[in-house]
């Protein structure tokens, strides 16, 4: 699946941030007068690339990154254990996780929405003037809270920040368990929260704050990339890959395979009949039946079509997997409204499949024999399977979508 490969990525980047952190007191000199700079440089560029996809939450979160970094670098010098250590380390211990909670709280309307842009930078900027007002007129009371330890070797967090990092944690894990498609960014901020977590534990270490930064800096950036790419290669409404990766894949094909074409029958007299969000519906329940098929790949090729690679397999090896997936959305009860009426009706679906040969050497040749294979099923009669070069069969007789007997339901 694939949020696994995301996840894998994330527990790659994560567990070597972690790892090398306890060495950076043995680089050379150089490079640690350089670990500071680190951060700020991997999140400008990440901006950018925000700015480019037009990408807000990604990049109020990096802004939230350098603002804290330099609140950790410049204000609180490293193995301080003054005034500025035991004060602002701890609000901004908080201030951090909250911050990430918050702009993915925001709906993503991209940073073209000037007045929205605005309000939300505004936020982020009014940030600077509460930490000064909290170091200013907080109670000492409040303050001895607030820098609490937790009384725990190797736990150098304070209490309330500890409490306030996990909360947020659990409320993101929910949130993404909760939604229906988590977004890339939405599941590295969980990693990123964990790793600046880890990293503010050990900040009393000599770059510990510029290098886990980076590393977050980094999963944020390629969050971006990665959203950008699902984005541009998945169909919104089914979920499926659409027909750019469908293109794509036929670069390493090999020499064996093969390629079916599907096709909803009378889907035009379907969306005449029951309108067009039932139609987004039958798509959608075809997308999953067909998303069942474990041998071969499916992707949407544009209105009702889609289409089914099958590498390493030839015509007749797949042809009973299609047929499977035939029935079952055949004998599929949709309910849906006619009229204000709850009603009952099913669609049905033909199949055009084609291999790779002699003839057909090209994914092109093999997609475009599977589309003349699939005109030859609905010629004959549509509700059917043909295979390129063999007669079209008979199946049980149906009736089209929009004609079918319709069973009113009790109200």
């Amino acid at each position: 699946m694939a949020f696994l490969k995301h996840y894998t990525w994330l527990l790659g980047l994560t567990a070597f941030a972690v790892w090398q952190m306890p060495n950076i007191l043995t680089w050379p000199l150089s490079t640690q007068k350089l670990l500071p700079w680190l951060p700020y440089v991997i999140a400008g560029l990440g901006v950018f690339v925000g700015i480019f996809l037009n990408r807000l939450q990604p990049i109020l979160i990096l802004l939230s990154l350098v603002c804290f970094n330099i609140g950790m670098q410049y204000f609180i010098p490293a193995g301080s254990t003054g005034l500025s250590a035991v004060t602002l380390f701890p609000v901004l211990a908080i201030l951090l996780p909250l911050n990430l909670l918050l702009w993915l709280l925001f709906p993503e309307r991209g940073i073209h929405d000037k007045f929205y842009t605005l309000f939300q930078l505004s936020l982020l900027v009014g940030q600077v003037y509460l930490v000064y007002w909290v170091m200013e007129n907080l109670p000492l009371t409040y303050w001895q809270w607030i820098s609490q330890n937790i009384g725990i070797d190797g736990l150098n967090l304070s209490k309330a920040a500890l409490i306030t990092m996990v909360s947020v944690w659990l409320i993101l894990m929910l949130r993404n368990a909760l939604l229906n498609q988590p977004k890339v960014l939405d599941r590295t901020v969980v990693f990123v929260l964990f790793l600046m977590g880890f990293g503010l534990n050990a900040f009393y270490q000599f770059g510990s704050i510029a290098w886990v930064s980076s590393f977050a800096a980094t999963m944020l950036l390629l969050s971006l990339i990665f959203d950008a790419h699902h984005i541009a290669y998945t169909d919104q409404l089914t979920g499926l890959n659409g027909r750019r990766a469908l293109l794509e894949s036929f670069l390493g094909l090999g020499r064996k395979y093969s390629i079916a074409m599907m096709d909803i029958d009378h889907f035009k007299s379907f969306n005449d009949t029951y309108g067009h969000d039932v139609g987004d519906a039958v798509l959608r329940t075809v997308a999953y039946e067909l998303s069942l098929i474990s041998t071969g790949q499916v992707y949407r090729y544009g209105g009702e079509e889609f289409t089914i690679v099958f590498k390493g397999k030839q015509a007749q090896q797949v042809k009973p997997a299609l047929e499977v997936v035939r029935q079952a959305i055949e004998n599929r009860v949709l309910e849906v409204e006619k009229q204000g009426q709850p009603v009952e009706t099913k669609v049905t679906v033909s199949f055009g499949l084609a291999e790779r040969n002699d003839q057909f050497k090209k994914p092109e040749e093999v997609m475009k024999a599977a589309d003349e294979a699939l005109y030859k099923a609905k010629k004959a009669g549509r509700n059917r399977i043909v295979v390129e070069g063999e007669s079209p069969k008979a199946v049980s007789k149906t009736t089209r979508p929009g004609r079918k007997s319709v069973k009113k339901k009790e109200a």
